[in-house]
């Protein structure tokens, strides 16, 4: 997986930039920035590069081997890589911390780079809100998808990931991230998978692959969203609502119906996951002025191809910074210090 191609690398400049996140977005500016003469150093809590890529798409979508080839690639361009380390101002846990082994301040690196990309994703599941979310054999798919993922890469026990052969599986939502879960759970024998939508499947920005998991046998339900998860110690069903869609919004009828299922499995989003905890006020042009710039789903979650070329788009932007303005050291560390805190405080 190429994540960016150097036809001919420039002379060293005298600038150092700090990536943190070695997902897509950040890989691409690493190379980008690598390729154009800077010093380039990559933190990611992770044991290697890749994020989401590696550790949660499946392994029959994206191999692990490109994701490795691509990082190699960045390696031997010059970028220096720091895995298994975290960047922390007020960092709240989240998924894949358990990796991390070096801990580094994010005023640190403020005070030793020039500049800074945050490119640390979306590792945080949005929460199901209904009753019956506690019981055994209820998922958020992203947490899922990470355990089937690193026991496929040899970084877990197959012990830790749940056994569906034979199960009945309910997947709540219409996004590639449920796409994966269907795909994943379909080869660990899953006998029957259902997935369930409160829109319309031409409303799913993974239409076309739905369409072909159809097709495979895959239930698709469109316009019904959870009311409650059935069960008493283990999941047994899944109590849906009908919805409709009212000048743009989903709306709940009173029509309701179940269906049965050993696992659930939800996929409503991610939260993006920034070492800084809130960035609020559209913050994102304010902190840029301090040398502080923000790639891929940290911002808003979205896909691969997207986030690649964010990655560039905004590797040229620290460029542009880089020989405009950190020359003149317009904002001294201390002074970037208080900016996010008063960013954080919502003194915008």
């Amino acid at each position: 997986m190429k994540f960016y191609i150097c036809r001919e690398k420039s002379e060293p400049r005298p600038f150092k930039v700090a990536i943190i996140g070695a997902g897509p977005a950040g890989l691409t500016a690493a190379g980008y920035l690598a390729c154009r003469g800077y010093e380039v150093h990559v933190y990611d809590k992770m044991p290697e590069g890749g994020g989401m890529v590696a550790f949660a798409i499946p392994e029959v979508r994206i191999p692990i081997r490109t994701v490795r080839e691509g990082v190699r690639d960045l390696e031997k361009l010059g970028v220096s890589f720091h895995f298994r380390t975290k960047v922390v101002y007020d960092s709240p846990k989240e998924l894949g911390d358990e990796w991390a082994e070096h801990f580094v301040s994010l005023e640190r690196l403020m005070s030793e780079f020039d500049a800074l990309l945050i490119a640390t994703g979306a590792w945080k599941p949005r929460k199901l809100k209904v009753p019956g979310v506690e019981l055994e054999g209820v998922y958020d798919a992203l947490s899922l998808l990470h355990s089937i993922k690193m026991a496929r890469i040899g970084y877990y026990s197959w012990d830790r990931a749940p056994d569906f052969k034979g199960s009945r599986v309910v997947i709540i939502g219409a996004g590639y991230t449920a796409v994966d879960v269907a795909i994943e759970l379909r080869f660990l024998g899953a006998e029957k998978v259902t997935m369930v939508y409160r829109r319309s499947l031409e409303h799913s920005y993974a239409k076309a692959e739905i369409r072909k998991l159809i097709s495979e046998g895959v239930e698709f339900i469109e316009h019904a969203t959870p009311a409650r998860i059935l069960g008493e110690e283990k999941v047994r069903g899944v109590e849906f609502a009908k919805t409709k869609i009212v000048e743009g919004n989903v709306v709940m009828t009173d029509e309701h119906f179940v269906i049965d299922a050993d696992v659930v499995a939800y996929a409503i989003g991610q939260l993006p996951t920034s070492p800084i905890k809130e960035i609020v006020c559209a913050s994102e042009k304010m902190l840029e002025e301090t040398g502080i710039f923000f790639a891929g789903d940290v911002i808003t979650p979205r896909n691969i191809g997207t986030a690649i070329r964010e990655g560039r788009a905004v590797a040229e932007r620290i460029e542009e910074w880089l020989l405009r303005k950190a020359p003149r050291r317009v904002f001294p560390v201390a002074i970037t210090g208080r900016l996010i805190v008063g960013v954080l405080g919502g003194k915008c």
